[in-house]
């Protein structure tokens, strides 16, 4: 990697940038008496593609969330970048950083921080995307006693049968080695987008994932619907509301539902295709994060 970005300044004189950002706003409604949850997000993704083989992509979210009645905040900050190599046989190779830190007040595994570093690999083609990526995770907090050390196996499988229609999903596998003993923390899920015509656009995924050491349960599912406001005037932004719940089950009794109103205004940077919004339960399960504990909480946020 480190070659690679010495490379950079040539090769930026040719190049492709194609991205979005997203700001949202979600409302969620928590069962068993929880506080209500009102959380305002800004999230971002964009790659350079140098035309060479080379591209850089970056990925960027942050969160704060508001419990209603008084209760303390929380707030969560996800960022990534990753360098690959494409091939002309649409072999792809390359590398990854990510870091996530959350201050969860209690809220699902409580105070984390991770850094996940990585291999990455797959082939890149007109209808089939295939990834795969090895790494580790450097955790503190996340309800392990701690600071952990995790590796990290997953596996993203992305069909394009048409350029309107995207279905997607992914595994994901953090074997974890900490200071109250060995357990595992998988993810999986499923997620699609469509272009409909006119500017329509709808969204929706399921995920479901695992957290032994934690005693914590997920299921989270969405769907939504977008529209392009280009269609109408002049402003190039989409428009997005999407319908989600997640179910936690902490072991301790009855699980609790959080259901949520996810509003989105997403502009486009440079070129990019009509697509399920980054606020969005749909994107976070097509483009997952690169360990399963990062995934939950971009499902849930």
């Amino acid at each position: 990697m480190a070659c690679a970005l010495v490379a950079l300044p040539g090769a930026a004189m040719s190049q492709q940038i194609s991205g979005a950002a997203t700001l949202g706003y979600a409302h969620s409604s928590v069962s068993n008496g929880g506080a209500d949850l009102n959380a305002y997000t800004l999230d971002g993704a964009g790659e350079i593609d140098f035309l060479n083989g080379l591209a850089l992509g970056m990925t960027g979210g942050f969160a704060h969330v508001d419990p209603d009645g008084g209760g303390s905040d929380i707030s969560l900050t996800d960022l990534g970048a990753d360098l690959s190599y494409r091939l002309y046989s649409g072999a792809v190779f390359g590398g990854y950083l990510d870091y996530t830190d959350l201050s969860g007040n209690g809220l699902l595994t409580g105070s984390a921080d991770t850094t996940s570093y990585g291999l990455m690999g797959g082939y890149d083609g007109p209808l089939l995307q295939l990834g795969t990526n090895i790494g580790w995770t450097d955790v503190s907090g996340a309800g392990l006693g701690g600071v952990s050390d995790w590796t990290d196996y997953g596996l993203n499988v992305s069909y394009t049968p048409t350029e309107r229609t995207r279905i997607a999903g992914h595994w994901q596998l953090s074997d974890i080695d900490s200071a109250v003993g060995g357990s595992d923390l998988s993810s999986i899920g499923i997620g699609a987008s469509h272009d409909f015509g006119a500017g329509v656009i709808g969204f929706g995924g399921i995920s479901r994932v695992d957290f032994d050491a934690a005693n914590v349960d997920a299921t989270s599912f969405g769907i939504g619907v977008g529209y392009d406001l280009s269609q109408i005037s002049n402003v190039p932004a989409q428009m997005s509301l999407e319908l989600a719940r997640t179910t936690l089950d902490a072991g301790v009794g009855a699980d609790t539902d959080v259901d949520t109103v996810r509003l989105g205004v997403t502009i486009p940077l440079g070129e990019r295709r009509s697509a399920a919004p980054l606020n969005s339960l749909a994107d976070s399960i097509m483009t997952p994060r690169h360990n399963a504990l990062s995934t939950l909480f971009d499902n849930v946020f």
